[in-house]
C-alpha cells in the first residue's frame, strides 16, 4: 500500500523515513511525525534531490520552509505527471524507485500504484502546508 504511516504503533522495525515537523532534537521516532517506507519515500526522493541539494538519504536534513516551498511544487509537477495517465515505462524518468525491485513491482499494478501515489502526494502537501504554519524546519530523517 502507497501511504503515509501515521504513528510509531503502526511501525515494525525500523527501515522507515521520519518527516520530523522541527529540527531534529537528537530523538527519532517522535509522536508528531509522520513515517514513509523505503519505497513510498523513494517515489518522491527526485523532488527532494532536485531542490536541496545536499539531500543525503542517510542522514538528518534539517530544511526550512522555504525549501519546502520548492519541494511543494515539485510534488505537484510529480503528481500532475502521474494524473495525465503517462506511459508506465515512463515512470522511471520522474519517480524514484531506490530498490532494482522496486520499478518492475511499482508497475505490476500500475494503475492502482498510480492512484494511491497521487494520494499520498495530496496528502503529505497538505501536511507540509500545515505544518509549515507551526514551524521554520521540517526535517527529513533518513535511513
Amino acid at each position: 500500500m502507497i501511504e503515509i504511516i501515521y504513528g510509531t504503533d503502526a511501525l515494525e522495525g525500523s527501515c522507515y523515513i521520519e518527516i520530523l515537523p522541527d529540527k531534529y532534537r537528537g530523538k527519532c521516532w517522535n509522536t508528531s511525525s509522520i513515517y514513509f517506507t523505503e519505497d513510498n519515500f523513494g517515489y518522491m526522493m527526485p523532488a527532494f534531490e532536485k531542490c536541496y541539494k545536499p539531500f543525503d538519504y542517510f542522514a538528518f536534513n534539517e530544511m526550512d520552509t522555504d525549501t519546502w516551498k520548492l519541494i511543494m511544487k515539485e510534488l505537484e509537477v510529480m503528481k500532475q505527471y502521474l494524473i495525465n495517465d503517462p506511459d508506465p515505462h515512463s515512470l522511471k524518468d520522474v519517480l524514484g524507485f531506490p530498490f532494482v525491485y522496486s520499478e518492475e513491482e511499482f508497475l505490476e499494478n500500475h494503475q492502482a500504484n498510480i492512484k494511491q501515489l497521487i494520494s499520498m502526494i495530496s496528502e503529505f502537501q497538505t501536511w507540509i502546508e500545515e505544518k509549515s504554519d507551526s514551524t521554520q524546519f521540517i526535517s527529513v530523517l533518513g535511513m
